[in-house]
């Protein structure tokens, strides 16, 4: 399918003339917190009763277990801390690479409010981690990969700083099974200088995204403007196209408080094009396999009226993800994938 562009991301085009940026300057260094401030241990006390508390501690057993055994563990791209902070315990070090400075410096928060000895986070970019050759015993990626510049390029060197023998487990946001072939979203974030209108558009064939940042000044009446965009959109939705009074109306509305924009393209995977991709780079062993938060998820109707304690619900979580590295999973379902790099 060749690429479509919107009324709204041409008028963008035309009208804003947006600048070529990346997702850690443009996004990631805006936003306030990821997983809207509800990670948990990071930012909540987890509690196992809540299902998506129940799959998060099954996810971060299933990078430790895929590790097997490995003890020197590197996070590219963990955000603000998620799965560095929580499988630190798991783990003798663990390292986060992060190119975004605002994620940094909440890891770096993070580290010093669960009293964390083994975490080192350091600002690099996926595709340039700074670290010697074979430098680690185990790589982890969530969601992180396909949010490079060139993910191709990240994952050569995640290939280059893993030791022979190590392992690299990666999630990411799957193409596979989006019901429309173009979606749209908006999102709207706030720093010192400048108000953000953030406009993406995701594709499903082939697989990739497009992000656009509209800048607008940070004044009383641009910031009652965004109050009342949030209004309508928790009313009619984020969709520009079907609701122009969220898109184009607002932005041709404001255009005279717009100080700069700016844009981004991302590369997304399947299960297959990411196994093919990481066999290029040199992997071996590479396979799909079902995510530990699959197996929890298909469990829990049975499990949700069990009160079960914190360390019964761990060892389940345990067991699900050493399952997981001996189950292969279809292609075409988003499954993580997992791979050695030779001895």
């Amino acid at each position: 399918m060749a690429k479509k562009y919107t009324v709204l991301e041409t008028w963008i085009v035309n009208t804003a003339k947006p600048v070529e940026s990346n997702s850690a300057e443009q996004t990631y260094d805006r936003v306030q917190r990821q997983g809207g401030g509800k990670l948990p241990v990071i930012d909540v006390p987890i509690e196992y009763s809540l299902e998506e508390h129940f799959m998060d501690e099954a996810r971060i057993r299933d990078f430790a277990a895929h590790m097997g055994g490995a003890q020197d563990i590197l996070d590219v791209g963990p955000g603000d801390g998620w799965p560095l902070l929580r499988i630190a315990p798991l783990f003798k070090a663990v390292t986060g690479a992060e190119p975004s400075q605002r994620r940094v410096d909440s890891i770096t928060a993070g580290v010093e409010k669960l009293g964390l000895k083994n975490v080192t986070v350091k600002k690099v970019p996926a595709t340039g981690l700074d670290f010697p050759d074979n430098r680690f015993d185990g790589v982890v990626a969530a969601t992180s990969i396909e949010q490079s510049p060139d993910p191709y390029k990240a994952i050569d060197e995640v290939f280059r700083v893993l030791k022979p023998g190590g392992r690299f487990r990666v999630y990411f946001e799957p193409s596979e099974g989006r019901e429309r072939e173009l979606a749209e979203g908006l999102m709207m974030t706030e720093t010192e200088d400048s108000l953000g209108y953030h406009y993406s558009l995701k594709h499903t064939r082939p697989p990739w995204e497009r992000n656009y940042l509209v800048k607008f000044a940070n004044t009383p009446e641009m910031k009652e403007e965004f109050r009342k965009l949030r209004d309508l959109i928790e009313r009619i939705g984020t969709t520009p196209s079907a609701n122009p009074e969220v898109g184009l109306q607002f932005l041709e509305r404001n255009q005279a408080s717009i100080t700069g924009a700016s844009f981004y393209e991302l590369e997304h995977f399947t299960s297959e094009t990411m196994k093919e991709t990481m066999e290029d780079a040199g992997f071996v062993n590479v396979r799909i396999t079902w995510s530990a938060a699959t197996l929890a998820r298909s469990v829990w109707p049975r499990l949700k009226d069990s009160a079960l304690t914190d360390v019964q619900a761990q060892a389940i979580c345990a067991g699900l993800a050493e399952l997981s590295t001996r189950l292969e999973a279809p292609a075409g379902i988003g499954e993580p994938v997992v791979g050695t790099k030779p001895a």
